[in-house]
């Protein structure tokens, strides 16, 4: 008989809701019912999705098992728990379960986004314990931090790329492309864009997980800026093996898949880098599915700081862009069990920059307008981060109103919030003139931080009135502030608003 009809998984799900009070495993030893009304639907719809996918895993796999799975959902700290009872404990030469885990991950946020519960973080038990737990040898403590202040090594590490089937040596790309947008070949041009803006503006030596010559991989006649970073180590470093042939033994097909995702980290290891950078694009099923995201690995949280500053850059830098001013971009980071993350000892983090089964994401990704600006939030996440910073959005604050004697200016402050790149522009436009009046908008430069964020106002000679003006700032990088209003009144000279004028001057002096 076909032995794929026979080793049919037997799955039972069972779901519950937990108190708020509860956290990590102690979710599912505190869960609660709920007014079953309320969650049916979705109970239903995750116990169905679960079972579903790990009986296709494991009959793919072609073993039998009967596995208990439940799940535990805290709406209040967007939380889901997943854990899977004996029968299914993915070891090293599995990765983890990676390949299967994160993908599911992925849906279980989507479905439950669908029922109206925003979930962020879905973590994966087994038998009660996290995978770390199970295997503490290759989930190592994280090494202790560096000093942000003197980062001076960066690896970037763009994507897939080719890699051989076993037995066949059939070559292929490891990425699907459902809209004709191929992951592995688009995603090294986003790595050069943020290698140089690395490079220019954070002053970091950067190094490169995969080969962007376009001579021919001897082996596969592919050009080598295709290939996967597994072949690119092999001939860079031919005595390592243990970074790029970490599974010697194993007989399945995609074995070498498996040593790709491994091989990144363990280059950014053996380089010993400050930080590591990988860039990819998402896929689903559904194609709505849509926006940038930042990955982290739950075993080094102190990883999310970075992640969560890198989409704040994103999300201000794409949005400065025409037509992209509403593109999703996730408010955190993401926890989940990504290999690349795992095994880099350094603060390591995966960029999705959007998703390429998305015909608008799609039509982003193709865009170089969209690819600089997206790499150059990357960038300035980690700039702030590795300096110490809080990044904020670009904001205008507050401009004193001023009273200016007729022929006469005065210098005022344009304050603002966030981190712009200079040179910066302060633009100010006129929004009330009195009649007969010349009423010019102006613009300033200001080249650099050290350099006082000022601008000058004038009155005419014999004008008394009142002007209405309202300022911006934009950086270079097209970053611009709403404008703030602000007045100016143009008085006679020796008036009684100019004596105050002056006395509240000379007490500031004082």
């Amino acid at each position: 008989m076909n032995g794929l009809k026979l080793a049919v998984a037997v799955v039972a799900c069972g779901l519950a809701f937990s108190s708020p009070a509860s956290d990590g495993v102690s979710d599912l030893q505190t869960a609660e019912a709920v007014d079953p009304g309320i969650y049916a639907e979705v109970a239903a719809l995750l116990q169905r999705e679960v079972g579903a996918q790990l009986t296709r895993h494991l009959q793919d796999q072609g073993r039998l098992r009967q596995v208990t799975v439940s799940v535990v959902v805290n709406p209040h700290k967007r939380r889901m728990i997943v854990d899977f009872g004996p029968g299914y404990l993915p070891g090293n030469d599995q990765n983890y379960g990676e390949l299967f885990l994160i993908p599911l991950a992925g849906d279980l946020r989507r479905y439950a986004d669908q029922a109206g519960l925003e979930i962020l973080d879905v973590q994966f038990l087994f038998q009660g314990r996290p995978m770390e737990a199970h295997f503490p040898e290759d989930h190592p403590a994280p090494r202790a931090p560096k000093s942000r202040s003197t980062h001076t090594q960066a690896l970037v590490s763009a994507s897939h790329g080719y890699i051989a089937l076993h037995p066949s040596r059939a070559w292929k790309f490891q990425r699907p492309a459902p809209l004709g947008l191929q992951e592995d070949v688009l995603s090294p041009a986003y790595g050069d864009e943020l290698q140089g803006l690395l490079e220019q503006r954070s002053g970091l030596a950067v190094h490169r997980a995969r080969s962007r010559s376009t001579d021919l991989h001897p082996e596969s006649s592919h050009p080598w800026e295709q290939m996967s970073s597994r072949y690119h180590l092999k001939a860079l470093l031919p005595e390592r093996a243990d970074i790029w042939n970490a599974l010697p033994n194993s007989t399945e097909s995609n074995r070498e898949v498996k040593e790709d995702i491994r091989a990144r980290p363990n280059y950014a290891n053996h380089l010993g880098v400050d930080v590591m950078l990988s860039l990819h694009t998402n896929g689903s099923d559904a194609s709505s599915v849509r926006g940038a995201e930042v990955y982290h690995h739950r075993a080094k949280p102190e990883d999310k700081a970075l992640g969560d500053s890198i989409l704040c850059g994103m999300k201000e830098l794409i949005h400065a862009q025409p037509g992209y001013e509403s593109f999703p971009v996730r408010a955190e980071s993401v926890p989940d069990g990504h290999g690349e993350n795992r095994i880099g000892r350094m603060p390591s983090v995966i960029v999705e920059t959007a998703y390429h089964s998305n015909p608008e994401d799609v039509a982003a990704l193709l865009d170089p307008v969209f690819r600089t600006a997206s790499m150059k939030g990357v960038e300035k996440g980690y700039r702030l981060w590795a300096q110490g910073k809080t990044c904020e959005p670009l904001a205008g604050q507050s401009i004193v109103d001023v009273d200016i004697p007729s022929g006469e200016s005065r210098e005022v402050d344009v304050a603002f919030a966030g981190h712009p790149q200079f040179p910066i522009s302060l633009v100010t436009s006129n929004t009330l003139c009195p009649p007969g009046w010349g009423c010019n908008g102006r613009t300033v430069v200001i080249d650099s931080p050290d350099q006082p964020s000022r601008m000058k106002l004038s009155c005419g000679r014999n004008s008394v009135g009142t002007l209405g003006w309202e300022t911006h700032v934009v950086d270079a990088d097209g970053v611009k502030t709403q404008p703030v209003p602000h007045t100016v009144r143009c008085v006679a000279v020796g008036s009684p608003d100019v004596s105050a004028l002056a006395r509240n001057v000379a007490g500031l002096a004082q």
